[in-house]
């Protein structure tokens, strides 16, 4: 009986086999469990001058994506314990709707309150959005970067996944390019709802939207709301003035005047010493300031208030209701008390 050349080849492929991929995206979702973000309740807004103030807490895992080693780093705001709240809150005779609380995330919380706009010292991701709870995705070793398109991409739709399966709140934000142009693209899911942060570096501004009037209309066409009349929208507006070509030229300081009542020395006339402390040399030998910073700001502003257009702006630097500076050091200044050895002599006389 002759063989059959047209014998069926059966190829069994074996799906349970997980690809770089999907453990990547499992070690997300495992990371997010470890640090309970995912039954994390939600929380109040912050309350005024808390980033600055506030206390900062950070965890960080490291990961491997086809050998490419990334930092998942957790930051949030500290705030009290649960039972201060709650007397707090019964002192005050406030009574929180637990129900709302409940359909309410931090994160959509955190981007409608306006008392922290601002914060001189936070993250740039609290400082840009105003968050409180976040988690940042960036390369752990500082000489490489994610360049492209496609790998952003890419770790986005991964860390979306792993938000999805996870059922997490809180918003994932990753770091694409250099370190140092700290350029983010995040992610968050919620309930129903997505939110996405979008950032674009651009070397040159466009005309229409160096002025607040070009912005509001970048914002508005976002909207999906086709209520009209639109309710009026509320900004917080500031600008920088920075001085960073900073003369740096050493200064002339003359010597400290030695006085005349100064010890002698056994038979020598070296002068050991000297009368006083006011006589000691004090001082940077150049200049310890490399940047000035001024910030005008409005803090809390609706659109129907002011006008700002590429002919007109309302907006004079010198009515800000709020100022404030910033003076960047420079490292390791020299200074002449630091290079000042003090030593104390004791006599006994017999």
């Amino acid at each position: 009986m002759a063989a059959d050349d047209d014998a069926e080849v059966f190829e069994i492929t074996d799906f349970t086999t997980a690809s770089e991929w999907e453990r990547f995206i499992s070690r997300v979702e495992e990371i997010l469990h470890e640090w309970k973000l995912v039954s994390s309740p939600p929380r109040l807004p912050a309350p005024k001058g808390a980033y600055t103030n506030g206390t900062w807490e950070e965890k960080t895992e490291e990961l491997t994506f086809a050998n490419f080693k990334f930092s998942l780093t957790h930051s949030w705001l500290k705030s009290k314990d649960e039972k201060t709240e709650k007397s707090a809150e019964k002192e005050s005779g406030e009574e929180d709707d637990d129900n709302d609380r409940e359909i309410t995330p931090t994160v959509y919380g955190d981007l409608m309150n306006m008392d922290n706009d601002f914060p001189s010292r936070a993250h740039c991701i609290c400082r840009w959005y105003g968050l409180q709870d976040f988690v940042t995705l960036s390369p752990a070793n500082n000489t490489e970067a994610v360049l492209g398109e496609s790998k952003a991409k890419l770790l986005l739709s991964s860390v979306n996944i792993a938000l999805t399966d996870a059922g997490c709140c809180v918003p994932i934000f990753v770091q694409i390019h250099q370190k140092w142009r700290r350029l983010y693209q995040g992610t968050c899911v919620l309930p129903g709802s997505n939110i996405e942060f979008g950032m674009v570096h651009l070397k040159r501004i466009p005309a229409q939207y160096n002025h607040l009037a070009g912005l509001l209309d970048v914002f508005k066409s976002k909207l999906g709301s086709v209520a009209d009349p639109r309710p009026p929208v509320s900004v917080a507006v500031r600008f920088l003035y920075g001085l960073y070509d900073w003369v740096n030229s050493p200064w002339t300081q003359a010597l400290p005047v030695r006085s005349s009542k100064v010890r002698k020395l056994n038979d020598y006339d070296d002068e050991v010493g000297c009368s006083g402390f006011d006589q000691l040399p004090f001082g940077a030998c150049e200049d310890p300031v490399s940047a000035l910073s001024l910030y005008c700001t409005w803090p809390s502003l609706s659109e129907d208030m002011i006008v700002e257009n590429q002919v007109y702006s309302d907006l004079d630097p010198l009515q800000a209701p709020l100022w404030s500076v910033r003076i960047q050091m420079t490292e390791d200044p020299q200074c002449l008390l630091a290079t000042t050895t003090l030593t104390t002599e004791t006599t006994i006389f017999k």
